[in-house]
């Protein structure tokens, strides 16, 4: 495994897309923070905006903003990962120079559970660090009381990069890829869940499609608060917290298994 690892780490150390694309993740994660402070003041009935950067709220502020930074720039990531192989052949060359398919496989596996960990590890950091600042005496009690914050953020961060790796597959190109990969996140999805809410009756099934499930693992932290619903909505907006764990667990088995499938399949 550890080869593996080396082996990845080696190919893509001095790539450009992926250091620009890793080191924006770390630029502008810590900078969308600034547009917490452009947030107007809430309804009296919902936390003050202020609340957003103590403990334990900074959690979810920080992951629901991390959220769309590991979306575009993690996700983006994940599928250049495997199409830059295809398009320079370097992936067919690793198999004819020894590595077995699964080998190969696990290898792009691991990338993207490493690169979701660090992502996680730096969102634990900068959250620690703000909440720090910003709550008034320390308890570490409070501090962690996150409803297993960490932890849903490395889950989210897997979800989109496992999605990203499976439509590389998928399409083999990059350009297609990245397109479907964006499309299907900003517009496909949503407008599914609209048009079925808007013709099906009681339609809360939509709330478990994949890419839904997974940003309810970080949502909006006043949408927990939130009591204005549309009238022709009549169930929960938001999946709990462990319904969207359970939903997003099913989805990455399936997006691996389905990258694992074409990729045995199919012709290198």
């Amino acid at each position: 495994m550890f080869r593996l690892i080396k082996l990845e780490w080696t190919k893509f150390r001095k790539n450009t897309v992926i250091q620009l694309l890793i080191l924006f993740f770390f630029l502008f994660f810590p900078a969308c923070l600034y547009f917490g402070t452009l947030i107007p003041e809430l309804p009296s009935f919902l936390p003050s905006k202020e609340s957003f950067f103590q403990f334990p709220d900074i959690w979810d502020y920080l992951g629901y903003a991390g959220n769309w930074i590991a979306f575009f720039f993690i996700g983006v990531a994940s599928v250049y990962l495997l199409t830059i192989e295809v398009s320079n052949k370097t992936m067919r060359q690793s198999i004819i120079n020894g590595l077995t398919r699964n080998e190969f496989f696990l290898s792009k596996l691991l990338s993207i559970i490493i690169i979701s960990a660090i992502a996680s590890a730096f969102y634990a950091v900068l959250g620690l660090i703000i909440g720090l600042i910003h709550t008034e005496g320390f308890d570490l009690v409070a501090a962690f009381d996150n409803d297993w914050a960490i932890a849903r953020f490395f889950l989210m961060c897997l979800s989109y990069t496992s999605f990203a790796l499976m439509l590389a597959y998928i399409f083999r190109k990059s350009g297609l890829a990245v397109f479907f990969y964006i499309s299907y996140v900003i517009i496909i999805e949503p407008l599914l869940r609209y048009f079925i809410i808007e013709r099906v009756e009681k339609a809360s099934f939509t709330r478990y499609f994949p890419m839904n499930a997974c940003e309810d693992l970080m949502p909006l932290p006043v949408m927990r608060y939130a009591n204005a619903i549309p009238d022709n909505i009549d169930f929960a907006f938001l999946l709990e917290y462990k319904e969207a764990v359970t939903a997003t667990i099913i989805y990455l088995a399936l997006f691996i298994s389905l990258s694992y499938f074409l990729f045995k399949k199919r012709d290198i």
